[in-house]
């Protein structure tokens, strides 16, 4: 089995946020609790950067730390677990599992509030977050879009519940049905209500007939790919990001998916993004869980 290696990546520059900066916080706080020796650290800009003419704000930095995480990426051995950047800061970790895998063999769960697929053409803020996933797509900024595309036939969204008009149409054209909270919501009242069966005690819970679907769905990969932006969450449960949209998943349900799928298809790397405390005791509440999540994403099968 091969070990993790963390990427430390505190790219802030691909976020809409005028509070992105504190994102650099949240990666550092997270740098603090990794191990030493299964540690790198992704050279980032502190400069915003310039648009160098497109509408892609900040740019400039973005390609400058999305190469040098390649270059990293290439050199080292392991499991690679992007931490600490915004959502563009998936991209490479994306990149490289397909120059490893190749798009047919690679499945990708998306975890996150959003689709991530606005078009630099359409994104009302220029911002990179909001074109990750149209980008690791081979579509987007000639500058950003991936060389070596992930397969939209092996790819899974779950817990998106906030789409702009032209992320639901390219949803549409895509051939996607994200696993939505209805989903969610369905499976808690079941749950509940199946506490004093039989079912329930031989422990066949309704996450983990989930989780079979979902490996139902990426079904013929030899690898997954799992991209974490903690918006998915609940803000009951998690607060530290930018922009909270009410009605997530639950943490348990996260950490629960993450250890079945994981237990039938290895990993191939990871990203988690957009840990952003407000201040240092949010930051206090908010850390275990993220290391939490990390201890799910690390305890199945690695590639």
């Amino acid at each position: 089995m091969s070990q993790p290696v963390f990427f430390v990546m505190p790219e802030w520059q691909g976020s809409a946020s005028s509070r992105a900066m504190r994102l650099t916080e949240g990666a550092q706080l997270l740098r603090e609790d990794l191990p030493t020796r299964a540690r790198i650290d992704v050279p980032v800009p502190l400069e915003a950067g310039d648009a160098l003419g497109t509408p892609v704000a900040r740019l400039s930095s973005l390609i400058h730390a999305r190469d040098s995480a390649l270059t990293l990426l290439a050199e080292a051995t392991g499991t690679p677990i992007i931490v600490g950047g915004d959502c563009a800061s998936s991209l490479p970790g994306l990149e490289a599992a397909v120059r490893r895998h190749g798009s047919d063999n690679l499945a990708v769960l998306w975890f996150d509030a959003h689709p991530d697929l606005q078009h630099p053409s359409t994104s009302p803020s220029g911002a990179a977050s909001g074109m990750t996933l149209r980008h690791a797509l081979g579509d987007g900024s000639e500058d950003l879009r991936a060389r070596n595309p992930i397969s939209a036939e092996r790819l899974v969204l779950v817990g998106t519940r906030e789409h702009d008009p032209e992320e639901t149409e390219e949803l549409r054209r895509l051939g996607l049905s994200p696993i939505g909270i209805s989903v969610f919501d369905a499976l808690r009242t079941e749950t509940a209500a199946a506490t004093e069966t039989a079912e329930a005690a031989a422990g066949l819970t309704a996450l983990q007939q989930l989780a079979a679907v979902i490996a139902e769905r990426v079904d013929g990969a030899t690898h997954v790919y799992v991209h974490i932006d903690l918006d998915v969450l609940d803000p009951a449960e998690f607060g530290s990001v930018h922009a909270p949209v009410p009605f997530g998943l639950l943490v348990a349900e996260l950490t629960g998916m993450l250890r079945e799928v994981l237990g039938r298809v290895p990993l191939a790397g990871a990203s988690i993004c957009e840990f952003a405390p407000t201040n240092a005791e949010t930051a206090g509440d908010d850390l275990p869980t993220v290391l939490r999540i990390l201890a799910a994403l690390t305890s199945g099968r690695t590639a």
